[in-house]
């Protein structure tokens, strides 16, 4: 027997312009809609039990901003992610619906592709809600400098025959905005929707073996030379019966060896038995791994060199290919930092993250070669962005505001009431020591850093 899913709790949906009501309302026939990037809070209404680790419940799901309904469904909701399992405010999912017909509903806000399913992040570790949106921010006002683009246009130009290449809003990374959730007619809390980061953001076709995305799992082996998919999630291409972090050695072997090219690249040029400088041309996009360092330097983010980012090529294969570095899950930044406390993780104490011999609890490995053999390229990689003023004080506080705009003081008062600081958040609680958790701080963070890193390569502007 078919699931049956509630009936949506407004009927309405809202095409930009005007609220429509009636026969061509959600409920009756769209199982795809779009609705514009929020320019006030928006609330998320949900009708259905919460939601544990081990039950999904059938919901009902209404979107507003502010008092204006966008859109409802139906659907299910359940906990997401990892970390959450051992926090007490938790990451929820929600897959949504079309009553009427049982089919998924894709939602597609502002410019991001479509979702199939709605991510609602809780952020125990940043209570704020403005790190983990505000670095992949950065990081594409970066990388799309000067070019405009995120991805060399072929990249682009391989959807010309599908859909005359209409794939310009790839992501690249995540993207994300605050909202208000509501349950049973109470406030659960502030999260932050955010994007799923498939392979359509990354210009992947999964049906292509060359088209290959993957992701390290706190891969300790990593800079050993020896790709182990055990330590990796491969997201592209597809693979038959393929499950997170399965070997896929024997199963895929063409791909294994692709990611072992790359893998043992690196590993080579880390040890020293390969010249990375001679050689990187036929292996590495440098812009992109430059851009990479720079954002983690930046933004202090530690838990990204054996763990959350994305290596992708659009060309791999066993003998040849060119890859290139993403940004992924970067709430553990700007003073947030997992194995240290108070002062010691602040912007002018933390020495270098990319560099061995620094704080880093996780091998840099070959991110150190950006400090010493493509040092003068950093450099002036960082030189150039500072100059076009897209590394500054004011363009990363005016990406803050654009967030935090987003958020009522009044929810956030109550999002502290209903979900208090020292509740479990999936990390130790001296994380967010010294007043972390905090608008201001974040600003003066990037403030701190961007000058700490000026000093150390000599940029007076």
């Amino acid at each position: 027997m078919a699931k049956s899913y509630p009936m949506p709790t407004t009927g309405y949906t809202k095409d930009g312009v005007q609220v429509q009501l009636g026969v061509n309302n959600i409920a009756d026939q769209w199982d795809y809609v779009t609705v514009p990037v929020p320019s006030r809070p928006w609330r998320i209404l949900i009708e259905g039990d919460l939601p544990t680790l081990a039950t999904t419940p059938s919901v009902s799901v209404s979107v507003f901003e502010g008092t204006v309904p966008l859109f409802s469904a139906s659907g299910t909701w359940q906990v997401q992610g990892q970390s959450t399992a051992n926090a007490d405010k938790k990451n929820w999912k929600l897959k949504l619906r079309n009553a009427v017909t049982g089919n998924k509903l894709s939602v597609k806000i502002g410019d991001w592709f479509p979702m199939s399913s709605v991510t609602l992040k809780a952020y125990g570790t940043d209570r704020t809600l403005v790190r983990d949106s505000l670095t992949p921010d950065i990081w594409r006002q970066m990388h799309s400098y000067p070019a405009g683009l995120l991805a060399p246009q072929s990249a682009y130009r391989y959807w010309d025959d599908t859909d005359f290449g209409t794939h310009t809003s790839a992501l690249f990374s995540t993207a994300g905005f605050p909202v208000e959730v509501w349950q049973n007619g109470a406030f659960l809390g502030l999260y932050v929707i955010r994007t799923p980061a498939d392979v359509n953001d990354y210009l992947m076709d999964d049906g292509n073996n060359q088209h290959i995305l993957i992701q390290p799992q706190h891969a300790t082996s990593l800079w050993s030379g020896t790709f182990n998919s055990k330590e990796w999630s491969v997201q592209s291409p597809a693979i038959s019966g393929y499950n997170d972090q399965d070997d896929i050695s024997t199963s895929s072997p063409d791909i294994n060896a692709a990611c072992q090219r790359i893998i043992g690249w690196m590993g080579a040029c880390n040890n020293g038995t390969t010249d990375a400088r001679a050689t990187y041309r036929q292996y590495l996009d440098l812009t992109s791994f430059l851009d990479y360092v720079l954002i983690c330097e930046l933004s202090g983010s530690f838990d990204s060199m054996q763990n959350n980012f994305e290596l992708g090529s659009w060309d791999a294969t066993a003998s040849t290919g060119l890859w290139y570095f993403w940004p992924y899950d970067e709430d553990e930044t700007w003073g947030l930092v997992f194995f240290l406390t108070g002062v010691q993780s602040d912007a002018g104490q933390i020495g270098w993250v990319t560099k061995k011999g620094g704080k880093a609890d996780q091998d840099p490995g070959f991110f150190n070669l950006a400090h010493t053999v493509f040092l003068p390229e950093l450099r002036a990689r960082w030189r150039e962005l500072r100059d076009a003023g897209i590394i500054s004080s004011q363009n990363i506080n005016a990406a803050i505001k654009r967030q935090v705009d987003l958020i009522d003081p009044a929810s956030m008062v109550q999002d502290i009431a209903n979900w208090p600081l020292d509740i479990a958040t999936g990390a130790p609680a001296s994380m967010q020591a010294g007043g972390k958790w905090s608008v201001a701080y974040i600003m003066q963070y990037a403030a701190t850093r961007i000058a700490w890193i000026d000093a150390q390569w000599g940029y007076s502007g």
